[in-house]
C-alpha cells in the first residue's frame, strides 16, 4: 500500500496539483487524496500546504520525497536487474508520440515488441512535440519520440538551474519528409512540382502551434525568405487524421509527413507534390530524460528501435 502511495506522492510533489497528478496516473482526485492523507496519516504530520490551486511541501514533504526518490530508483533497479539475470521482462512503458509516429508508425511496431516481450504494458500518449519534450524533462515519459527540432525549444524546457547541461538527450530515429497532399481531382494532380508562387494562390490547411510538421514547414518557408503571412491559410486542425480528412473533402491543400498519406497515395485519392525551393526532410527523434533510471522494458524497447529492424516491420 505505502509503494503505491509513494508513487503518488512522487506525482504530486512534480506537478503541485493533485488534479494533475490524478491525470498523469490514470486515477480520480479522490483516490489520489486518499493515497496523500494514508501517508500523512503513517508518518503523523501534513507534507504538503495547500496554496489556492496548487500544493506545496512542507518540510516533512521535502524530506520524504528525497527518500521516496531514492526508494524508486532502487526498485526500478533490482526490478532491472532480476529481469536481466532470469531474461523474463516485464513492467510498464510510457511512450510520448508526436502525431504522426503515434498514429501512423508506433502500432506497428509496438505490435512486433509485443510479440517478443508480452508482458511488458505499452501505453502511448499522443502529443505535439513541445508538450512531449516537457512531459520527459519532467521525468512523466519513459521516452518519447517527436517530429520537431530539439533546437526550437527554449533552453528551460530542457535544463534545470541546477545544472546548465541539457537533461533531454535526444537519438535520430526515422527520416521523414514532408510533401504536399493534394487530392487526385485537383487541376495540378498531373504536375510533379509547384512553386512557392502558385502555392500561395491555393488554400492552404496548417497544423496548431507546437506540431513539429508546423514547426518544419514555416522554417522551411523562412530559409527560402517566404513570408509565411502571404500563405492563404484556410484552416487550422489539431490532428493529421482531421488534416487528411480536409483534403479529401476538398477543403484545401496540406504538407503532410509521407508516413502518413502514404495509405491515401497507395489507393489513387491523393496526389503528392514537391514545393521547388523548399527542403522538407527531417529526421524524428528519440528523447530520454538522462536523470531517469532506465528499466529493463525501456532498454529493451529502444534496442528494439534500430532503423533496419523498423524498416522491415514497416515494409519499406
Amino acid at each position: 500500500m505505502l509503494s503505491d502511495s509513494m508513487r503518488v506522492f512522487i506525482t504530486v510533489a512534480d506537478k503541485k496539483n493533485f488534479s494533475k497528478a490524478a491525470k498523469a496516473l490514470s486515477l480520480t482526485q479522490p483516490a489520489v487524496s486518499f493515497q496523500i492523507q494514508t501517508l500523512e496519516q503513517y508518518y503523523q504530520t501534513m507534507l504538503f500546504d495547500r496554496v489556492n490551486r496548487h500544493v506545496k511541501l512542507t518540510a516533512a514533504g521535502e524530506l520524504l520525497l528525497d527518500y521516496a526518490v531514492h526508494m524508486n530508483n532502487l526498485q526500478a533497479e533490482l526490478e532491472r536487474n532480476m529481469q536481466q539475470l532470469t531474461g523474463h521482462v516485464k513492467g510498464e512503458l510510457l511512450i510520448g508520440a508526436s502525431t504522426t509516429i503515434g498514429e501512423y508508425i508506433l502500432p506497428y511496431v509496438v505490435g512486433s515488441f509485443k510479440q517478443d516481450y508480452p508482458d511488458v504494458n505499452v501505453t502511448i500518449q499522443i502529443m505535439n512535440t513541445k508538450d512531449i519534450a516537457n512531459a520527459v524533462k519532467n521525468k512523466t515519459f519513459d521516452l518519447g519520440i517527436i517530429e520537431g527540432p530539439l533546437d526550437d525549444f527554449e533552453t528551460a524546457c530542457v535544463c534545470s538551474s541546477a545544472d546548465p547541461l541539457p537533461l533531454i538527450e535526444a537519438k535520430k530515429f526515422l527520416e521523414d519528409e514532408l510533401v504536399l497532399a493534394i487530392p487526385s481531382s485537383h487541376p495540378l494532380a498531373d504536375k510533379t512540382s509547384i512553386t512557392l508562387d502558385e502555392l500561395k494562390e491555393l488554400p492552404y490547411i496548417t497544423r496548431e502551434p507546437g506540431s513539429g510538421s508546423r514547426l518544419i514547414f514555416e522554417q522551411a518557408l523562412i530559409d527560402a525568405d517566404f513570408d509565411i503571412e502571404d500563405l492563404n491559410i484556410v484552416m487550422e486542425l489539431g490532428s493529421t487524421t482531421s488534416i487528411k480528412s480536409a483534403i479529401m473533402g476538398g477543403l484545401g491543400i496540406s504538407t503532410i509527413s509521407k508516413w502518413a498519406i502514404q495509405d491515401l497515395v497507395k489507393s489513387g485519392k491523393v496526389k503528392i507534390l514537391n514545393i521547388e525551393g523548399l527542403t522538407l526532410k527531417r529526421n524524428f527523434h528519440i528523447i530520454l530524460n538522462k536523470e531517469k533510471f532506465q528499466s529493463e522494458a525501456t532498454g529493451k524497447f529502444l534496442d528494439f528501435l534500430d532503423v533496419d529492424n523498423i524498416n522491415q516491420i514497416l515494409e519499406l
